[in-house]
């Protein structure tokens, strides 16, 4: 990748400033204290922003959605007793941004969460990823799996099978519409930015129990100046009938991550039908399924007790 494709971030820019500040305001209110890393992909020259929280046995955190670590934090704060690494994907978590159209999206896959356990000198380590960021970690754990000792899968990781986005997300693949659409349903102001975790399958009742911060969190890193791009251009690799071939993962592939494999998989998840979890939890070598009652597609949102209770339980062997 060209260095002038690379969507880099001033931190003395005012929104930078505005969205550490919501991040720091969440992390406190779920008594998180985060230290910050960042990491130079060496092959790819993109700079990614690293949080660390807690202390123990290391687990990784791949997040999903665009990439932030926030949105985590509900879930972060029901595993203290773990030394919590959460990458920020490119494009998110004021990680330096692309144009996920121009590269190859396995290998970005690859190459971030190997460069980053090779910063912790990690050899091998249990990881939890959340809708494209469980993508990436099944991807992982098939092409680098002597580093990947379990994975947890959050929400539907989409694109496997016949699980994918919502009509709704799938416009925002579509060029000019989707820049007109972002603009329609970015918030106005802090209070509307939970809004469109509605069409997650979360209830009014789930995200009235959000703190403030988290609203302020979605506001303020959606004005990121490389947000868009980065958005918008991880969508333009499928269009309104599904995902490129090789971005989606299959039965035969599945077959392939011989890792324990825990799915927690909300019931209101619009990504995927509980059937088709049961069904790709089938397909898994080693795996054990559980569906979040009432749980949208972030579902420790809804469930932060259940999801954090069987996620130590599965991870206290790794």
């Amino acid at each position: 990748m060209d260095n002038k494709d690379v969507l880099t971030l001033n931190y003395d820019d005012p929104r930078v400033v505005a969205a550490l500040d919501a991040e720091q305001r969440l992390f406190d209110f779920y008594g998180l204290k985060a230290k910050t890393r960042f990491i130079q992909l060496p092959n790819l020259g993109i700079r990614i922003r690293v949080t660390e929280i807690g202390s123990g046995k290391p687990v990784l955190i791949v997040p999903g959605n665009t990439g932030d670590s926030f949105p985590l934090a509900p879930l972060m704060a029901e595993l203290k007793d773990r030394h919590i690494i959460i990458l920020n994907r490119p494009g998110g978590g004021l990680s330096e941004g692309i144009d996920h159209r121009k590269i190859d999206l396995r290998e970005l896959a690859v190459q971030t969460i190997t460069a980053v356990l090779d910063a912790f000198a990690l050899d091998s380590v249990p990881i939890i990823g959340h809708s494209i960021g469980g993508h990436w970690s099944l991807w992982m754990a098939m092409d680098r799996p002597e580093r990947v000792s379990a994975l947890i899968l959050l929400g539907v990781p989409g694109n496997i099978i016949g699980t994918g986005p919502p009509f709704a997300l799938r416009l925002l693949s579509v060029p000019v519409l989707n820049r007109l659409l972002f603009k329609l349903v970015m918030p106005k102001s802090p209070g509307q930015s939970l809004r469109g975790l509605s069409f997650m399958g979360h209830s009014p009742e789930a995200l009235a129990r959000l703190p403030e911060a988290m609203a302020d969190c979605y506001y303020y890193f959606q004005k990121l100046p490389n947000y868009q791009i980065s958005s918008l251009s991880l969508m333009g690799r499928g269009n309104l009938f599904g995902a490129r071939t090789e971005d989606r993962i299959n039965a035969e592939q599945l077959k392939r991550v011989l890792q324990p494999v825990m799915l927690l998989w909300g019931t209101n998840d619009p990504f995927g039908s509980v059937e088709t979890g049961r069904e790709i939890a089938e397909i898994l070598p080693s795996s054990e399924f559980h569906a979040i009652q009432n749980g949208g597609h972030l579902p420790w949102l809804d469930n932060p007790a259940e999801c954090g209770s069987l996620s130590r339980d599965f991870l206290s062997g790794y």
